[in-house]
């Protein structure tokens, strides 16, 4: 996966140029932290945060979406899936800090500053979550924790402030769940964990030992 991915940079009004960023080390704030945590929108993120940062594991943070609109903490990253509209590139504009990285997969994304290039047959699939989890692992982070990342059908925080007719109330993940299904059977996949819901189900749960790497007994023996 890390032969297919190429971090571009996006060129203000030339959306054809994909000047690749060199070396991939720049996207890695400092100081270097080896824990990512990935914010999603879904309904469980308020006590997932609560029960990671209890936790006491220092780390980066990428968001998705619209909880940069509410994150009350610091963070590295950004990510959108469909950056190309106009409505995210508001979002972005108007809520992301100087400094954080904005990341993407689709062109004619205006204000973004990372376009993540898939050198395969087939382009880019799935939710946001996937580039996310994907840059994670591309860019070097040892363990990944995904919080408000469920991937079932409990909706968003924000469903109460949406109008009866916004797409996003309709928003469902099963469809997508086949994919984590098979991202769980591969090798990367001993690097994540996440904080409730399917995903929580497929890569387990984090705990203090795993996030700082203290040795478990198996059968009375440390290993």
């Amino acid at each position: 996966m890390a032969t297919t991915l190429i971090p571009t940079k996006i060129v203000p009004g030339k959306w054809w140029k994909t000047p690749e960023i060199k070396p991939i080390s720049k996207l890695r704030p400092k100081p270097i932290r080896h824990t990512l945590l990935i914010v999603g929108d879904g309904k469980s993120i308020w006590d997932d945060l609560i029960k990671f940062r209890a936790m006491g594991a220092d780390h980066d943070t990428m968001l998705l979406n619209h909880t940069v609109m509410a994150y009350p903490y610091p963070y590295q990253h950004y990510a959108v899936g469909d950056s190309h509209r106009a409505y995210e590139q508001e979002i972005a504009r108007k809520y992301v800090p100087r400094g954080v990285i904005k990341h993407c997969w689709n062109p004619n994304s205006h204000g973004f500053d990372v376009r993540w290039i898939k050198q395969t047959p087939r382009g880019w699939e799935g939710t946001t979550l996937s580039l996310a989890v994907r840059v994670g692992i591309i860019l070097g982070y040892l363990k990944i924790v995904l919080a408000g990342c469920p991937m079932d059908n409990s909706g968003h925080w924000y469903n109460e402030f949406l109008k009866p007719d916004d797409n996003k109330l309709k928003n469902e993940h099963k469809h997508h769940l086949w994919k984590w299904m098979e991202m769980a059977c591969r090798p990367y996949a001993r690097l994540m964990r996440s904080m409730s819901g399917n995903t929580q189900e497929l890569f387990g749960e984090p705990t203090v030992e795993w996030l700082f790497d203290i040795p478990q007994p198996l059968n009375g023996r440390v290993l």
